[in-house]
């Protein structure tokens, strides 16, 4: 037996806990237990599984997460963590379970047991990690059990880019009636979220200086846009060219004309840069679906939306334009995030070093 201090009113309780296979072993619990009590860091035992743990800290915290964060959290504890541990008793979980639950998340948790992408798997154990860390904070584990499991050794995926060729060619194809060549130029010539695409407004957009201003991103719950701060609250500014200029004074009249057409039917409200022909927002899953159709004609590899944000890095990056000047185009919050993703994209230039010291020290 021990007793228990109850936080609320300041008594405390006696506490049986039993199941020992020998009176020493009891001992021994009852001493540690104690301890812990005196120590403050006490967790007493309780039945509560991973699943009913997994709901309660969801819903404590979806208050103060992006409405996009809070439903990729609640996605991945449905589809992967709750069939994967969601029963078993928290207080038992270890690190050497939770290897086996990821190993078989790698080999067999996707759809009709296939394989799952590593980036899935640390995805749901990056979830699992938070809140089991809440967990210890609020004394229900005395540690987290996902901190010390081992991850199946990956090979990092490539992304699939576009040459320069290849992009060319994808744009020069687009014709004045293809409604978004305006938006998958823009996006190709600064590497911009969908969310920051189609948040846009004409306010954040200067024409004459070449500057858009990325303050805000939008997200889709269901049918619904929800707006939000850029990813890691990075507001930036990223300069464009002066083809993807022309391309958006084009646009711009299209969109001036389509107004004057529809008349007091007309419901761009938000002077958004990317909508319909009477204004409504465009909704992000429909544009990926659209460029994916759209990449599929050409002759190349078939991109999703996002990789025009990859092709964009790539060609920087390859072509000697400095890390951190990339980062800060793609609103990374450090230049190691953009090293971390596009490392196999920086020219090993070795040689070019050797050249540039010899220079620097000796003279040409």
């Amino acid at each position: 037996m021990i007793r228990v201090q109850n936080p609320a009113t300041g008594t405390s309780t006696p506490r049986w806990v039993g199941g020992f296979p020998t009176r020493k072993s009891a001992k021994d619990a009852r001493d540690a237990a104690r301890h812990a009590i005196n120590r403050g860091t006490y967790v007493a035992p309780r039945d509560l599984t991973v699943g009913e743990w997994l709901d309660r800290w969801i819903d404590a915290h979806a208050v103060t997460l992006k409405p996009s964060t809070a439903k990729s959290y609640r996605d991945n504890i449905d589809r992967y963590l709750g069939p994967s541990v969601g029963s078993v008793r928290l207080q038992a979980l270890s690190p050497s379970r939770l290897s086996l639950a990821f190993k078989d998340l790698y080999e067999h948790g996707g759809k009709d047991g296939r394989p799952l992408s590593p980036r899935t798997v640390e995805f749901a154990r990056a979830v699992l990690r938070r809140a089991l860390q809440d967990a210890v904070l609020d004394r229900v584990l005395e540690v987290n059990p996902v901190v010390g499991t081992k991850r199946p050794k990956v090979t990092k995926p490539k992304h699939a880019t576009w040459t320069g060729d290849q992009l060319h060619t994808f744009l020069d194809g687009l014709g004045e009636r293809e409604r978004w060549a305006a938006l998958w130029t823009l996006a190709a010539a600064t590497g911009m979220r969908r969310g920051e695409l189609l948040a846009l407004r004409w306010c954040d957009v200067d024409l004459d200086a070449g500057i858009v201003h990325i303050e805000r991103s939008v997200t889709q719950i269901r049918q619904q846009r929800i707006y939000v701060t850029p990813k890691n609250h990075e507001r930036r500014d990223v300069a464009v060219d002066a083809h993807t200029v022309t391309a958006l004074r084009s646009w711009r009249k299209t969109q001036m004309a389509e107004r004057l057409e529809w008349g007091p039917a007309y419901r761009g409200d938000e002077e958004l840069v990317f909508t319909w022909e009477d204004g409504r927002p465009v909704l992000p899953d429909y544009v990926t679906k659209a460029f994916g159709d759209r990449s599929a004609s050409l002759e190349a590899p078939r991109l999703k939306l996002h990789e025009l944000r990859h092709t964009h890095a790539t060609m920087l990056l390859r072509n000697g334009v400095p890390v951190h000047v990339v980062a800060r185009r793609l609103g990374h919050k450090d230049p190691s995030v953009t090293l971390n993703v596009y490392a196999d994209a920086i020219p090993d230039d070795d040689g070019r070093a050797v050249e540039v010291f010899s220079k620097a020290v000796y003279g040409p």
